[in-house]
């Protein structure tokens, strides 16, 4: 919330032109005037600065409170700025580094895509070559058939030509008895292969995921410096209701969109604080001179003051 005070400054009016309007004082009858006419005059004159440093003081007083309240909104307004300033700075990292993800995720996307063909050519090789296995079986058997129905006694499972032909097919039906461990083994690195492409890779993936959040932070989307141009506020609806009630407006203020540095709020925010720094800025310098005219009005009352009491007729008399 933005509170916004007015301060009317105070018109300058002509002391001379005041004091003509204004009765002169009456004589202290406590005090009346001497014969000396030094002492006389250095009265007068003391009264007259009495005046300026009440009138003085008055002013400066007023000025201190004024500068104190304008101080005050200026720190806070600061300090809001500061936070605004500092989460449109995090927004901006933030994409810079989903930047990065994102150059670094066509590598990656790169590198799974090549997985995936991999494991598919991998696939392809294992099928071949249980493939050629059954066949090399087919073969294995069409032979042991053919030695059967010879049944010729010098062709046994235990020496020469058999001995071999066994040991061939217990060799065979060995690495044909892997086929179901390497085709599950096969089969699941492959569905990680996909799966971890589809995850990261995909239209709805992680790289998706990256997507939509350089979109709901506007990234790519420079500050840019122009006027405050507040929204067109939307009028009160009827709840779609001819003759209805009044829907109540939606108050919350604000609602911050990405990039922060281009919205109203943020550069009014930034036009408030520097209206406030230059106000400061000028009540400061006014309260140095201020200042200073005090200070040089009770030099000249003390002197006055001093010279008073030395000439006193009353003291120099007694």
């Amino acid at each position: 919330m933005i509170n916004e005070f007015k301060y009317t400054e105070q018109r300058e009016y002509d002391d001379s032109k005041i004091l003509k309007c204004c009765p002169e004082p009456k004589p202290n009858p406590n005090e009346p005037p001497s014969s000396d006419c030094c002492f006389n005059n250095w009265q007068a004159e003391l009264d007259i600065v009495n005046w300026e440093l009440t009138a003085v003081t008055t002013e400066l007083t007023h000025v201190q409170k004024h500068l104190t309240v304008v101080t005050t909104r200026y720190n806070r307004l600061k300090t809001w700025g500061d936070e605004l300033s500092s989460a449109n700075d995090l927004a901006f990292a933030v994409c810079r580094q989903l930047e990065i993800i994102e150059a670094q995720l066509v590598n990656t996307c790169k590198n799974t895509q090549f997985t995936v063909k991999g494991v598919e050519i991998l696939y392809c090789m294992v099928r071949e070559f249980y493939l050629t296995l059954d066949q090399l079986q087919a073969k294995y058997d069409s032979l042991q058939n053919c030695i059967k129905c010879l049944n010729n006694p010098a062709l046994t499972a235990t020496t020469g030509v058999g001995k071999v032909l066994a040991d061939y097919g217990t060799a065979l039906n060995a690495v044909l008895a892997t086929r179901d461990a390497l085709i599950v083994l096969v089969m699941s690195a492959m569905d990680s292969a996909i799966s971890l492409h589809r995850q990261i890779c995909d239209q709805y993936g992680y790289k998706r995921l990256i997507r939509i959040w350089q979109d709901t932070l506007a990234c790519g989307i420079p500050c840019e410096d122009g006027p405050v141009i507040r929204p067109l506020e939307a009028k009160p609806e009827r709840g779609g209701i001819p003759g209805g009630p009044v829907t109540e407006p939606f108050c919350l203020e604000p609602i911050l969109e990405f990039p922060i540095c281009n919205q109203a709020y943020y550069r009014e925010i930034h036009q408030l604080f520097e209206a406030e720094r230059r106000e400061m800025r000028e009540l400061t310098n006014e309260v140095k001179e201020l200042t200073k005219r005090q200070l040089a009005l009770q030099a000249i009352q003390q002197s006055l003051q001093n010279a008073l009491k030395e000439v006193n007729p009353a003291v120099r008399c007694s």
